[in-house]
């Protein structure tokens, strides 16, 4: 398991080339993923949403275009300044911090949204209950992670992770830190687990749906 600062660290060296390996590992399926979970925030215009692990600010682009105003919190400071570059003059705000200590008032925002960031923080219960108390009463909290499908996809997608996305980003990145995205998306709890979790932090009603077979799910929290 990586602390904070390691993720960080890890982040900040493939900063380079991690849009590129994005969309190519995923057969440029983010992109659907990423539509699919802005489209849950809706409607969002003239909102004020926070994107955690906000990165280079792909999920972000997608809501700015709805007429929101959006922070982007990420731990990276590298991420972020990608994201402030490919958002100029847009809504859009990058603030470099930690998802277990967000520097915001109790019930600050009228959404948030998480893309692949979740699976990350390890302190998990701490962080859903951090994400709740900034999450406005009558609001949405959108995660969009990474999950193990079932039967034969599975193992299809095991084969997958273990050689063919490690041997890609090997060639463009740190092999390294894709070999951590595979461990991490393993010992990810399963949809069902994860609800239970955002529910033990105080969310009122949990739904989670799959995209792609089962390797992508969303859960769409409700703070009642």
């Amino acid at each position: 398991m990586k602390s904070p600062s390691n993720i960080k660290e890890m982040f900040d060296q493939i900063v380079g080339r991690y849009d590129f390996l994005n969309h190519t590992l995923s057969f440029y399926q983010d992109y659907y993923w990423r539509f699919k979970m802005t489209s849950e925030l809706m409607p969002i215009k003239n909102k004020i949403i926070i994107d955690l692990a906000a990165g280079t600010g792909d999920s972000s682009k997608g809501i700015v275009k709805r007429d929101a105003d959006v922070v982007g919190v990420d731990i990276s400071f590298k991420m972020l300044f990608q994201s402030k570059k490919k958002l100029a003059d847009k809504k859009y705000s990058p603030i470099q911090a930690s998802v277990y200590e967000l520097p915001f008032k109790d019930q600050s925002f009228d959404a948030v949204c998480c893309a692949f960031g979740i699976r990350n923080m390890h302190i998990r219960d701490s962080a859903l209950k951090e994400i709740y108390r900034v999450l406005k009463t009558n609001g949405t909290a959108v995660f969009l992670e990474f999950s193990m499908p079932k039967g034969i996809i599975k193992s299809i997608y095991n084969f997958y992770l273990k050689y063919i996305m490690t041997s890609i980003a090997s060639i463009f990145s740190d092999r390294d830190a894709y070999v951590y995205l595979r461990e991490s998306i393993e010992n990810f709890p399963p949809p069902e687990k994860f609800s239970e979790h955002i529910l033990q932090a105080g969310f009122s009603a949990c739904e989670y749906y799959p995209l792609s077979l089962g390797t992508v799910h969303i859960h769409k929290a409700y703070k009642i």
